[in-house]
């Protein structure tokens, strides 16, 4: 222990020792310093004003918090103090009239005790006296009291009534000849639930008047009201109707409507069985596992249960033998110089549907004598014609389009291809319509761009050998009806274009290249032709016979589009052409004014 002592002692004088000697050594640099005495002031100068500028900010900044904390609290006091002060009294003025009570009624028990000497008489006339002194200084506390609880209590009641108005559920009690048939949730129900009774009475007695059954001259008057009611429970517009009829009469039953094109036609009590009947029809074009097929009645026929006069219900024989009539063999009437090929134009029909109804036929080259009938198809009863869609896709190229220029730098005459063209591809999306078989119309209803088209860029020279250059022209038009001239009525206010007379059958050409935008029917045009000429220009072909395009389809000047016919609102044999120009349209008797003219 001795020896560790003596160890640190030596230890410990060693630090004093270096420390010393570093003591020193600075006071000596300090020494060397000139004006170090001075330096050393200035620093501790320094030092004791910043320190005493810390200390007065610090000891200011708390003054001024401490003020400002005192005065917040005393705004505070003075705004809460009146609240704690408004509700001790209320609750002071509230509490006191039961405390007064409960003294009271402690002092009306000790007056027995009071007073056991005395007699009951004189107990029970103490009592009284002390009650009715009670009774006079506990009045106006009570009031007092009430004057608080009263207003909290009718606040309170009043929340509660409208928090139960709010959460009630009003509806509409129906109501005919006095008697409840139902609710429903809105007065809008109610009008169209009795809309439909009226409908389904004028619909009635205009079956019963179409089967030959007396109709009264009377209108059946059903006059269904409503009162205003709580509830939860509503009916549907139909079970409104349904339900306002059942009151109305016992002449109405449960049975099926049938609607064709939204028109009531019969009323029948075999609903189940003609639904069955008509899927039946449909069942042969029906494949259900090819989705690009849609099958359905060319009329849109509606099966509709529901509430209907008994003496308007059809026997199911009867309706089923109305849906049934018309329909059956369609024939074609040849004429003079008709072919098959030419029914098959005329019809639509193919060869092999041809050939299949009539076997006698021997090729598309036989001619048939005049008046001879050829079997075209089998048609559906008017009512119940089958309309099949078909949807199909497929691919098509897209004709790449071309862009010349001119340059000088050419001999005139010479074209250079600096780019070559590359067709594109698109997919067309066409639904095509048949009517109990044959084609009645076929439309495309979707383009995509699969890959664009490259296109072909052409230089065509213009420079001549005298140094003149020449400037090369386009946009021209050709008559769409070669060789025939005679127009019978040129664009007017009441006419949109120029009829072109022409044989049956004629060639009708494109006038201008372009592409073809719409080929297909219209009710008015026929069998139509639209060609956008790509700088602004379209014109209009219409009542072909046949078309020889198709919509999408790139067609140069010349191009044989379709043939000469009268389809669609047309009278006579002649080819309809309109031209256009950015939208708005234009007489071609603006380029073809030569042209002979009925007017």
């Amino acid at each position: 222990m001795d020896g560790l002592r003596c160890k640190l002692t030596v230890h410990a004088w060693r630090r004093r020792t270096k420390k010393a000697r570093r003591h020193h050594s600075f006071r000596q640099v300090l020494a060397r310093v000139p004006h170090a005495n001075l330096i050393g002031d200035a620093l501790y100068m320094i030092g004791f004003w910043v320190e005493y500028a810390v200390v007065c900010a610090v000891r200011g900044t708390y003054k001024v918090a401490s003020t400002i904390g005192m005065n917040a609290a005393r705004l505070l006091v003075t705004i809460i103090r009146p609240f704690a002060l408004g509700i001790i009294t209320l609750c002071e003025d509230i509490v006191e009239p039961f405390q007064v009570v409960g003294s009271g009624i402690r002092h009306f028990r000790a007056i027995s005790d009071e007073l056991s000497d005395e007699s009951a008489h004189t107990i029970r006339k103490e009592k009284l006296r002390y009650f009715a002194h009670a009774a006079r200084q506990f009045l106006p506390l009570l009031l007092n009291a009430l004057s608080y609880i009263m207003p909290v209590a009718a606040a309170a009641g009043f929340l509660y009534v409208v928090q139960s108005g709010l959460n009630q559920n009003f509806v509409l009690n129906v109501q005919v000849n006095g008697t409840s048939v139902g609710t429903v949730a809105s007065e809008q129900v109610f009008e169209s639930a009795r809309e439909d009774v009226r409908s389904r009475i004028t619909n009635a007695e205009a079956v019963m008047a179409s089967t030959g059954a007396q109709v009264s001259d009377d209108s059946w008057d059903v006059t269904p009201t409503y009162t205003l009611e709580s509830g939860s429970s509503t009916m549907t517009e139909t079970e409104a109707a349904d339900a306002i009829l059942c009151a109305s009469s016992d002449q109405i039953g449960e049975a099926t409507a049938v609607y064709v094109d939204d028109s009531l036609r019969f009323v029948t009590t075999e609903g189940d069985h003609l639904r069955t009947y008509l899927e039946s029809i449909k069942a042969p074009y029906v494949n259900a596992m090819d989705q690009n097929k849609r099958v359905s009645f060319v009329h849109d026929i509606k099966l509709v249960d529901g509430i209907y006069l008994l003496s308007s219900i059809l026997d199911y024989n009867n309706v089923i033998s109305t849906l049934n009539q018309g329909g059956g063999p369609t024939y074609y009437t040849a004429a003079a110089g008709d072919t098959v090929q030419t029914v098959v134009d005329n019809t639509g029909v193919s060869w092999d549907t041809l050939a299949a109804l009539n076997p006698d036929l021997t090729g598309t080259d036989e001619v048939l004598d005049e008046g001879t009938s050829v079997m075209t198809g089998v048609s559906h009863p008017d009512m119940l014609q089958i309309k099949e869609v078909l949807r199909s896709t497929y691919t098509e190229p897209i004709p790449f389009d071309t862009q010349t220029s001119e340059s000088d730098e050419y001999d005139f005459g010479k074209t250079v291809v600096v780019q070559e063209g590359a067709d594109g591809t698109e997919e067309i999306t066409r639904e095509t319509t048949y009517i109990d078989g044959v084609e009645s119309s076929s439309e495309v209803v979707n383009y995509k761009v699969l890959q664009n088209p490259t296109t072909q860029l052409i230089v065509k020279g213009t420079k001549l050998a005298s140094g003149m250059v020449a400037r090369i022209g386009s946009g021209t038009f050709v008559w769409p009806v070669p060789n025939y001239t005679y127009v019978s009525r040129w664009m007017s206010s009441y006419h949109k274009g120029a009829d072109i007379c022409a044989a049956y059958g004629t060639p009708i050409i494109a006038s201008d290249s372009g592409k073809v935008v719409t080929a297909g029917w219209h009710y008015s045009y026929g069998n139509y032709v639209i060609i956008d000429h790509g700088n602004g220009y379209r014109t209009l072909y219409a009542h072909m016979s046949q078309l020889k395009c198709t919509a999408g389809q790139a067609v140069n000047q010349g191009d044989v589009i379709g043939l000469v016919g009268s389809t669609g609102d047309s009278t006579g044999n002649h080819c309809h052409f309109e031209m256009y120009y950015n939208g708005a349209r234009f007489s071609a008797q603006t380029y073809f004014g030569g042209m002979r003219a009925s007017r």
